[in-house]
Formats: C-alpha cells, structure tokens, sequence
C-alpha cells in the first residue's frame, strides 16, 4: 500500500508540474499572457532593447535591457560578430522567439 501511495504523489507532482508550465498562459499577474499575446500578432520586437534608436543594438543596450541577457547569449546571436545586432540580427531572432513560443503555446494538459 505504501508503495501505491508513493506512486500516486509522484504522479500527481509530475501532473502538476504539466498542469503549470502548460497554462503558463494564465498565470495570475498577466505577465506571460501579454508576452504571448503579442508573439501571436507578429510584434516579439527586441527593439526595445535599442536605446539610442538607431536601429542597432550594442551589447550594452543588450545586456542593460533585461537582467536575463547575458554576455553568452549576446555572442551566439550576434551572427558577424560585429559587437552589435543588426536589423537582420534582430529579425532572425524574433523568427526563433516565435517559433519556440508557437511550440510550447500549443501544448495543453488536462487532468
């Protein structure tokens, strides 16, 4: 019996954890619905992130931007390795941010 019960915790904590990360959609403080939102009408811009707005964004303006950008992923997206990402850089990007939200935005759970 014990061990009916350990297998059922577990499947209700894994349940959970779907349940969760599949309705991040309707996280209380809204702000992944409005993230998704506009993914879903095409404007998943980083050119907030280009302060001067001259359609650039320099590493600095990268990592000033969001305290989850790090130097790392500056270099991976910075495709010429030019210290700064173009209007180009900027549009592959968004393609990919878009892409992974279609992917995972998709994915339901129902109990």
């Amino acid at each position: 019996m014990k061990k009916t019960g350990f297998w059922i915790g577990i499947l209700i904590m894994i349940s959970g954890a779907n349940l969760a990360y599949a309705n991040h959609h309707e996280d209380g403080d809204g702000s992944h619905a409005k993230k998704c939102e506009s993914m879903a009408q095409g404007t998943s811009s980083i050119s907030g992130l280009d302060v001067n707005k001259d359609g650039l964004i320099t590493k600095k303006e990268y990592l000033d931007g969001d305290a989850k950008n790090t130097e790392k992923t500056f270099k991976h997206i910075d495709a010429n390795s030019d210290g700064q990402l173009s209007l180009s850089e900027q549009q592959e990007i968004e393609a990919v941010y878009i892409k992974i939200h279609q992917k995972h935005k998709g994915k339901t759970t129902s109990i």
